[in-house]
Parts: structure tokens; sequence; C-alpha cells
């Protein structure tokens, strides 16, 4: 081959490789690219998590730069890049095999970790709610369990489950601050804020939301999670530390009004209770007392309720040690108590300006008005009858009423006391519940019912149960007294069959004892109607 030969087989070589170069290297790389980023999409581990890697090629070199979140996401991304990517080469002859093109890996990615999620607590006093995102289901669960454990040891109890978010959160390093710092629950309504790993931070209520949206922002809270979950959790904490502020206004409010105070007067068999509470409530609560202690003397009521007047505080004991010493000239004996305080005596015979109770009055009780209560029930204890109370009025009268067919047994009827009631209840069932099914729901107890006084009379002596397939029985009794029997008839079941004469004992009204029996009645009724022919 002569030199001539030589100069242009070199030429026609070295423009068939600068073809190569121009025209198939980047139509090659392109491939590579395409090739391997599609092999890195197939990778379940990588899935979301390539969004800061950033890939090219240099003819077949590839080079990888930007950031990854863990070193095991670098490593997988490295590995399949360098063996995994494949290309249809001219050498496969068209039976479908492929070759490794990539000659070699440049890899500068940096890891960086995304941020950790955030928790909050939501707290009504002892009791809260955890909310938050978190990187998967294994942080959220371990979370809180961890932190329903912390709180309990201080005393609260916690409920809720974080979220998770994996393409925006990595797990914490470390949750031991998050823990470790877990706060105690407070009496009022509180939030706290935690980036996982870090201390918790208090979110204080009375701030604008603009400002807590800052805070919650800066602990990793994205705008989203304020509007879906925060913010309303913060609402809800607002409007109970709203109500708790008013209660605990009002509770301010009534411990600094004054006591209520109460005299008890006693001249022969009748009693005057005269004074001021701060609520019907415990006015009803002394009347009880009074009524079960001083029977069978007349009870005179002449207590105000007072909004000015404390609605707490016990009274001293309502006892028989209140009443005149035996024996003691005038059978006379007034007393005086302040809510929260014991009884003391009243000597009613002196000036009622000198009274000693003077000394003693509490802060805030205006003494005109114990100085005229004083006064009043002085003359009454002297004997003046222009100082009388006024008659009482007349009480319903208590009654009971039993029927009795089939199956059931109802008791009802009105009566002055929850615990005559519950006595009278537990009679019933002793002695007819093997065999009946009682219902006690009509009896009442009413504070404008007569005293019961002894009932144990009549729950001794309970009637028999009716003969089995009878029509029934029903009863009739006052406390204290025996039972009246009323044959049960079509009649007797019919309106106004409890007012025909002779039926109710005296006393009684009939129209009262087919109200508050009008259930029983009605189920004796269809016990009495014999079934339809068909």
């Amino acid at each position: 081959m002569t030199r001539a030969r030589w100069i242009l087989s070199a030429a026609t070589l070295f423009a068939l490789w600068l073809v190569g170069a121009l025209v198939c290297l980047p139509h090659l790389q392109r491939d590579l690219e395409t090739a391997a980023q599609e092999v890195l999409s197939q990778q379940p581990a990588l899935s979301k998590r390539l969004g800061g890697l950033h890939l090219e090629f240099d003819g077949q070199k590839a080079h990888l730069t930007g950031s990854v979140r863990t070193p095991a996401d670098r490593s997988l991304i490295e590995t399949t890049v360098r063996d995994q990517v494949r290309l249809p080469t001219p050498l496969s002859f068209g039976l479908g095999r492929s070759l490794n093109p990539v000659g070699g890996l440049q890899s500068e990615v940096e890891v960086i970790p995304s941020p950790p999620g955030w928790i909050l607590l939501a707290a009504d006093g002892a009791h809260a709610r955890l909310l938050g995102t978190t990187a998967n289901a294994y942080e959220a669960r371990d979370l809180a369990r961890s932190v329903q454990e912390a709180w309990s040891l201080r005393g609260g109890v916690s409920e809720g489950m974080p979220g998770t978010d994996a393409e925006n959160h990595d797990e914490a390093a470390s949750i031991s601050t998050t823990l470790r710092t877990v706060p105690a629950p407070q009496s009022r309504a509180q939030a706290y804020l935690a980036r996982i790993g870090q201390s918790w931070k208090e979110l204080t209520l009375g701030k604008s939301d603009a400002e807590l949206l800052t805070e919650a922002r800066a602990l990793g809270v994205s705008e989203d999670e304020w509007q879906q979950q925060v913010r309303p959790a913060l609402d809800e904490l607002r409007a109970t530390q709203q109500q708790q502020l008013l209660t605990q206004a009002k509770s301010e409010h009534l411990a600094r009004l004054p006591p209520g105070y109460l005299f008890i007067a006693v001249r022969d068999q009748q009693i005057i209770l005269r004074g001021e509470v701060g609520s019907t409530a415990m006015k009803q609560e002394i009347l009880e007392d009074a009524l079960a202690a001083f029977a069978p003397r007349r009870l005179h009521d002449e207590i105000r309720v007072s909004a000015e007047r404390r609605p707490s505080g016990d009274f001293g004991p309502i006892t028989t040690a209140l009443l005149p010493q035996e024996g003691k000239a005038g059978g006379k004996s007034c007393f005086l108590s302040f809510s929260g305080e014991a009884w003391k005596p009243v000597d009613w015979q002196v000036a009622p300006r000198e009274q000693s109770w003077k000394n003693d009055l509490p802060s805030g009780l205006d003494a005109r008005l114990l100085q005229n209560d004083s006064t009043w029930l002085s003359n009454w204890l002297q004997g003046d009858d222009s100082h009388s109370p006024a008659p009482s009025q007349p009480r319903d009268p208590a009654f009971i009423a039993l029927t009795l067919f089939g199956t059931k047994a109802f008791v009802s009827g009105q009566v002055a006391e929850e615990a005559v009631r519950a006595q009278l209840i537990a009679a019933v069932r002793l002695a007819y519940g093997a065999q009946y099914i009682v219902f006690s729901d009509g009896v009442h107890v009413s504070g404008d019912c007569e005293p019961s006084g002894s009932i144990l009379h009549t729950l001794k002596s309970l009637p028999p149960p009716p003969a089995a397939g009878s029509a029934g029985m029903f009863a009739l009794a006052k406390p204290g007294s025996t039972w009246t029997l009323i044959p049960v008839t079509r009649e007797l079941v019919e309106a106004g069959g409890l007012a025909q004469p002779g039926r109710i004992p005296a006393g009684i009204p009939a129209a009262v004892v087919e109200d508050l029996a009008a259930e029983a009645i009605e189920q004796l009724r269809m016990h009495l109607t014999p079934p339809a022919l068909h």
C-alpha cells in the first residue's frame, strides 16, 4: 500500500469516527439516560424518593449528582445504574438480547434526610388527643404508645394516632428528647406541639391564628396540615378554655359571696326555720333533714333563697340536740348557724341589739338582715302571736298503689322522701320478685308531699299475691297505714273507675292515683280484655 493510500485510509477512519461521535454518541447518551431513569423508577424502595437526584451520561459514563434521603437510597441507586441498565444492540442479531452499555459511574450524590414529622397534644385537663404526621406507620405506632405511657405516668389519659407522610418526612434519629419532655396534664385546656425528636412547645391559645401558624410552620406543620388538623383542634380547645374561664369566674364570684345563715326557733310543738340560703337545693335539703329530725312537731318554713348568698357549704347537722332540754322551763330554744359552720345557741331573752352572734358575723353578711330575723323570732318565742308564721299550705297526700296480675307487679304513688321510695321498691322486690317482674317508674318523690312518717308497718304488711289465673289485685295504702284491697273489675279500669264512691280510701285523690298509676291501669285493662277470636 502506497503512502497516499495510507493517508487516505486514515482520513476515512477519522471521518467515520467523527460522524459517530457527532451523530451516534448523543443518541446513545439520551437512550442511556432514559433507560437508567426507567430502571430506577421500577425499584419499589425508591418510590417517591428520586426527586432530588440528577442523572446524566457523558458517553457511556454515568454522572450522578443531587441528593437522596438515606445512604441506603444512594447505594441502591448506584448499584442499579451500574448493573441493571440495558439497551438493545446490533450484536443481538434480533434474538432480543441486550447488553449493559454503562462504561463507568461517577457519584457525587449527597445524603440529606427529609425533616422528621410533628405531633400535637390537644388536652382538656387530663384527657388529651394526639395528632400529627410521621414518616411511616411504625413510627406513628411507637410514638403514640410511648406518648400515651408518658402522659399517663403524669396522671393523664390520651388517645389518637398520628398520620403518615413518607414522601415529605423521614424518621427522627432519636425520639428520647420528645418522650423525656412530655408535659404534665393541667386543669385547664392546653396545646403542645413538637417536631419529632425535639422538645415540646406550648401553643398559647390566646394568640392569633397567624401567630400560631408561624410557630407551627417552624416545627414542620404544612399549610394543609394546619387547616385540616391543627387549627380545628385549637378552636375546640379555645371553646373549652372559654367555658373554663366562665366557670372559674362564676366560682370565684360565688366564693366571694357571703354565706347563708339559718335560725331554728322552737316553741312548744312548733318549729320555725328562718334565714337566707344560696340555692333551692340547699333549702330542700334543710327541710328534709328537719322533717326527719323534728317529727311530729309542726314545721314552719320561713327560709328565703337569695342569689346574693353563697350556694355551697353545709349547715350544722339538724338533730334533736337543737330541741329544748327536757324539763327546762318554757320548752323553748333558738340556734343560729352560718353555712359551713356549727350551730350556736342564741339567747332570745336579751335585747335584740345585744346578741352575741354580732361578734362572729362573717365578712360581707349584712347584720341588719340577721337583726330583723333575730328580733322577729325573739318576739315569737316570748309569746307575741302577732309574729306567728302564716299557716302552712296543705301538703299533697302521700300514698302507694300496688297492681299485680299475670307476671307483672306495678308500684306507683308519691312520697316525700327518696329513702322511703327506695325502701318501698326494695320491699316489693323482696316480696314478689321471684314470681313477678317489678315496674317502679310510677313512684314519684315530691317535696310538696306530706312526710311519710313510719312506713315499716306498711312494708311489712304487703298483701299476698293474687291466685293464679285471677283477674289480679289493686291495693292502696298511705305510708304507715294498712292496705286497702279494691276488687279488680272491668269498671275499675275504665276512665273514672277509681273515682266511684267508696273505692278510694279517704284523703287520697282518685285523679292523682289514676295519673300516677296510668301505665299499670292500662296494662291491667289489656290483661282483662279477652283475646280476639280469629
